[in-house]
């Protein structure tokens, strides 16, 4: 994803004003918040998940928007914030190895991730309770439109049922690699690194059914030393030449809809706002994380320890 940015913001930003992008990551929530407080922040652009730019923004963590040198016509206005700018819509999918599970025999939801008699194997979720607490309330048949606020106790006690055969993963990457590697059977993973896993070789197919939907936006740290700058490469990956080139790269979803005209078709099944993908998604409520982040990320940690 990283290179796919470098790419498709980086590079034409580049170009077109001859400074220097230098890039880094993966991003840390923690270290991010270190960075404000100091005064000092060494990133100026920053591509975070929805809910912590909804957490971040109540705690004065970023620079406004500066519509003076971001173009933000461009975007659908679903995807405007006034501290951050989607760059794309992306989905936490149901995957699994092709090689264990096939024919009529594969799984298909949530439920079926929970169901270690009839789909055995290693599992894996992300090591937050941001999706995994959602994912966990699906399986145990809560419906979508009754799913928040969530149930948090009823989430962490179906939890407890995979918990022994869980591998959590940290990074976009790790959640790649376990599947690689043929480590885990099924379990969580973005869209785009399934796409990209499959596209080299890898041995994984992915389910639609109950795909979790979100946003990543582009923030500028508060008190960033490049303000204008970082603003003006924001406003590059609204261009949507630049937004169809990442797509094509690694079959995340654009934030501007004249993108789509330039995305190859042969992506199109991939991605998670194609019409038949979008139809099944489940959007999630980040201002629910925006709201309590903090503490039942506190309430993951403990689970993990008990």
């Amino acid at each position: 994803y990283q290179d796919a940015e470098r790419v498709s913001y980086c590079e034409p930003f580049e170009k077109a004003t001859g400074a220097k992008v230098m890039q880094d990551g993966p991003v840390n929530n923690a270290k991010f918040r270190a960075m404000i407080e100091s005064g000092s922040p060494d990133w100026d652009v920053v591509d975070t998940t929805g809910g912590f730019l909804e957490a971040g923004s109540k705690d004065g963590l970023f620079e406004k928007i500066d519509t003076k040198l971001v173009t933000t016509s461009r975007i659908d206005p679903r995807f405007l914030h006034e501290y951050g700018l989607a760059c794309i819509v992306w989905s936490n999918n149901l995957a699994y190895n092709t090689a264990t599970f096939s024919g009529a025999n594969v799984p298909k939801t949530w439920a079926d991730m929970f169901d270690l008699k009839k789909f055995p194997g290693k599992r894996t979720l992300l090591d937050q309770p941001g999706s995994s607490l959602e994912i966990a309330l699906l399986a145990d048949g809560v419906a979508p439109d009754k799913l928040y606020p969530l149930n948090v106790e009823r989430a962490f006690k179906k939890l407890d049922t995979i918990k022994a055969q869980t591998i959590f993963w940290t990074t976009n990457s790790q959640s790649q690699q376990l599947f690689v590697d043929r480590e885990v059977a099924l379990g969580m993973i973005l869209n785009g690194r399934a796409y990209d896993a499959a596209k080299k070789g890898a041995k994984i197919a992915i389910s639609w059914e109950q795909n979790l939907q979100q946003l990543d936006y582009l923030v500028v740290p508060r008190g960033s030393r490049n303000r204008d700058a970082a603003m003006r490469l924001i406003d590059t990956a609204t261009v949507a030449e630049n937004q169809a080139k990442l797509a094509n790269l690694i079959a995340y979803s654009p934030t501007n809809p004249e993108a789509f005209k330039a995305i190859d078709q042969a992506i199109w099944p991939w991605l998670c706002t194609s019409p038949d993908n979008i139809k099944r998604g489940v959007t999630v409520n980040q201002a629910f994380w925006r709201d309590n982040l903090t503490r039942l990320t506190e309430r993951w940690t403990s689970w993990k320890l008990s």
